[in-house]
């Protein structure tokens, strides 16, 4: 909740304004008062952790008093609170008004609109968002990420030159797993697995997360290292129990690898999780 305490500190005059008035018991219009009184109660709300309903009072004071601040605190809260639609509604707003902003301000907005943009498919909105966050930092990390967005948008010249110019060694784990995972992208789409698996396995080495098991498994798969293949899938399998690809792969594997009782087994387990994958009953 640190940024929230910044956003307040911004917000400082209207708020003092209205604890003078208020105080001195002068006349003021009913909506200065209301502002703030509405502000007042969001932030104690934020304080308490009662993220969801700060969020409802910062939208409902950002509707009415305009002011960015309001809609980067909302869009704090709504984050805080996981919910992904109001973030985005209230990001999006933020960012019409970012040039109002503090530095610190405007990259969160911008990286935290990145990410939510990425997960909602909107690859337009998580290029730009992450080019202006790069432009705005220089940062090594942005710049990744808009490499990153670059090839969700199919401009893979334009990301595997923003790659080639960072160094991996100069990020931390999470990134540069990230920059390793970028790497194996490209090395996949060109047909060159081996390559795509070296980059996946210093991704994991960086930092191992059941999605790069995953990746690390597929890719196996296509170089004919099955068995090897069906132990990344069992440690993805381990770490995301609940995905039915990844159990599906794993039932492939296993097949490839003459394991056909374990391979029946996970495809049950796969399609009592997505029933779609009975089409694939034929195989097993």
């Amino acid at each position: 909740m640190a940024l929230l305490a910044s956003i307040q500190a911004g917000s400082v005059i209207k708020t003092a304004l209205g604890a003078v008035l208020v105080a001195a018991g002068l006349s003021v219009s009913g909506r200065v008062a209301e502002d703030y009184a509405l502000r007042e109660r969001a932030y104690a709300l934020a304080g308490s952790g009662q993220c969801r309903a700060a969020h409802s009072a910062f939208a409902e004071l950002a509707r009415s008093s305009g002011n960015v601040r309001d809609w980067l605190a909302a869009a704090t809260c709504a984050i805080e609170a996981g919910d992904h639609d109001r973030a985005v509604t209230a990001l999006q707003a933020v960012l019409a008004e970012r040039h109002t902003l503090t530095l610190d301000e405007q990259l969160f907005a911008l990286r935290s609109y990145g990410y939510r943009a990425e997960a909602a498919g909107d690859r337009a909105g998580t290029r730009q968002a992450w080019r202006d966050a790069a432009a705005l930092s220089g940062a090594a990390q942005d710049r990744l990420m808009a490499a990153r967005a670059a090839r969700l948008d199919g401009d893979h010249d334009v990301a595997r030159a923003e790659l080639a110019s960072l160094s991996p060694g100069a990020l931390p784990a999470q990134f540069a797993a990230i920059w390793h995972d970028e790497q194996a992208s490209h090395a996949r789409l060109a047909g060159r697995n081996r390559e795509a698996l070296s980059h996946i396995d210093q991704a994991i080495a960086a930092e191992d997360t059941p999605w790069r098991r995953y990746e690390q498994g597929v890719v196996m798969t296509a170089l004919g290292m099955h068995r090897s293949a069906a132990h990344a899938l069992v440690l993805a399998h381990e770490g995301a129990p609940d995905n039915a690809n990844i159990l599906v792969s794993l039932a492939y594997a296993s097949r490839a690898s003459g394991e056909t009782a374990s391979a029946r087994d996970y495809y049950r387990q796969a399609v009592s999780l997505d029933p779609e994958l009975s089409r694939l009953s034929a195989d097993f």
